[in-house]
């Protein structure tokens, strides 16, 4: 938790900072924003938001009425029922048909109205999922960023204490040289130097280690020019931490907070999908219709006169005895047969249907009662994640509130630790100018002098950083 804190209140100490003119100069806003623009994971969402949105959109369009068109052409051969004459014939023919279809669900008890919620629910908890994600990637950001500021502040103490060592060493050098000091003063002297000296150059490499993870982070090249703005933590201003309650800050965390808003909006989502699933399994309700007609190259119709005959549909019997059967119905036969036309055809086998279906689910495997406690589960899970959530945040805001506490009374102690510290360290130095104090007893002052500035600077960042995480908490956005 303790890094979510200072990821946090990096972003909300630096944010509001101005665009370098530079273009090798970048403070925390441009790196923020860079690294959203080129941040893959954010593309993935932003992604999985229009799949949602498309979900959405062909849930509730299949609220409304199907319209289907078909289209069908063949070649029949042998013996088949001619579809425009009803006779059987042995012709082959060439016969088209086209149809017009539609199916509205009337009534399955608002399950697709259910589901249509679902999925509205789950579009907009996607959409701030990636509000979610870019705070994350801000957090991150952030804390490489402010871990950068630190290297080059923690830089310029070690700086100092070896321009301090040096200049001391350079001084007692030439005391020693004359014949005031013994050479153990400068061989102490010396040392420290070098111990100086190379914490200084390791303090460097660190901000250059850290300046190359935050060029990672931001998908730059290695070589990339890269210097960053420097901003005083002095100059940010903090609420009272006594005007602050925590019970109060967890309430308003709570509904600015974009992770809750995406976990109960997807508890939402699956009680809705819960109350579908109960729909699906009791009876659908359909009202259902189609126009058709067909042609037949080979379709003839009679012109002229006709006479009518009853024809031959079979024989009875075998032999000379055999006798021929008629049938009942009689038949035309003309003078004269032409073909008939497209749109006389199309007109003449015209068919229209409409009527209500009804649907009952009677055993399908079980699987619409395994769907309704598949949904119940995940209801309980969802519930479970926001109020772990919840649990979490509360905790962490006690707890941030309570460490804002101790580190506002570690930030006064060290301020004044600083301020003896120095005091103590110039009186060793005049002391030792004189040759009153031991070389090992002014290292000892100096040592002191150091680690005082580098506590005070990590006390007035972990004060500043956690005032700053309660009032983004509060609501109260970036206020610098």
């Amino acid at each position: 938790m303790r890094k979510f804190f200072f990821c946090l209140a990096a972003v909300i100490i630096f944010a509001n900072l101005s665009l370098a003119q530079d273009g090798n100069n970048w403070n925390l806003r441009r790196c923020i924003s860079y690294a959203m623009e080129n941040n893959i994971q954010v593309r993935q969402q932003a992604i999985q938001f229009q799949l949602s949105h498309l979900t959405y959109i062909q849930s509730k369009y299949s609220q409304y009425p199907s319209l289907n068109s078909t289209i069908n052409g063949g070649w029949n051969f042998g013996r088949s029922v001619d579809q425009v004459n009803y006779t059987y014939t042995n012709q082959a023919f060439f016969q088209t048909t086209a149809g017009l279809n539609s199916n509205v669900t009337l009534f399955n008890w608002f399950s697709k109205k259910n589901t249509t919620a679902a999925d509205k629910l789950t579009e907009k908890a996607d959409e701030l999922q990636i509000d979610k994600i870019k705070n994350d990637i801000a957090l991150n950001v952030a804390n490489l960023y402010l871990q950068v500021l630190f290297n080059i502040q923690q830089a310029d103490i070690n700086k100092t204490r070896m321009e301090q060592s040096r200049a001391q060493f350079d001084n007692t050098r030439k005391q020693v040289d004359a014949g005031l000091l013994p050479e153990l003063n400068a061989v102490e002297l010396e040392a420290q130097l070098g111990t100086d000296s190379a914490n200084w150059i390791q303090s460097k490499t660190t901000i250059e280690l850290s300046l190359l993870q935050l060029k990672s982070a931001l998908n730059l090249p290695a070589d990339t020019a890269f210097v960053i703005d420097t901003p005083p933590v002095e100059s940010i201003p903090v609420d009272n931490i006594l005007e602050v309650s925590p019970a109060a800050i967890y309430d308003m965390a709570i509904t600015s907070l974009p992770q809750f808003r995406v976990n109960d909006l997807r508890l939402q989502a699956a009680q809705k999908d819960y109350q579908a699933a109960v729909g699906m399994q009791y009876p659908t309700i359909s009202l259902y219709g189609s126009v058709n007609s067909l042609l037949n190259d080979k379709a003839m119709e009679g012109h002229g006169n006709y006479v009518e005959i009853n024809p031959v549909i079979g024989t009875v019997g075998t032999g000379p005895g055999a006798q021929t059967v008629n049938s009942i119905a009689k038949q035309r036969i003309f003078d004269e047969y032409r073909k008939i036309s497209p749109w006389k055809q199309v007109n003449n086998n015209f068919n229209q249907n409409i009527g209500i279906g009804i649907s009952i689910p009677i055993f399908n495997g079980l699987a619409a009662r395994t769907n309704v406690s598949r949904q119940k589960l995940n209801i309980q899970n969802q519930e479970l994640l926001l109020t772990q959530d919840k649990l979490n945040m509360k905790r962490d805001i006690f707890d941030a509130y309570q460490q804002a506490l101790g580190a506002f009374e570690k930030y006064n102690a060290s301020k004044k630790s600083v301020e003896s510290a120095q005091k103590a360290f110039d009186y060793a130095t005049k002391r030792y100018d004189i040759g009153v104090l031991q070389t090992i007893q002014w290292l000892n002052n100096q040592n002191t002098l150091a680690q005082a500035k580098i506590n005070a600077l990590i006390a007035q960042y972990d004060y500043v950083f956690k005032m700053k995480v309660l009032e983004f908490y509060k609501g109260q956005g970036i206020k610098l």
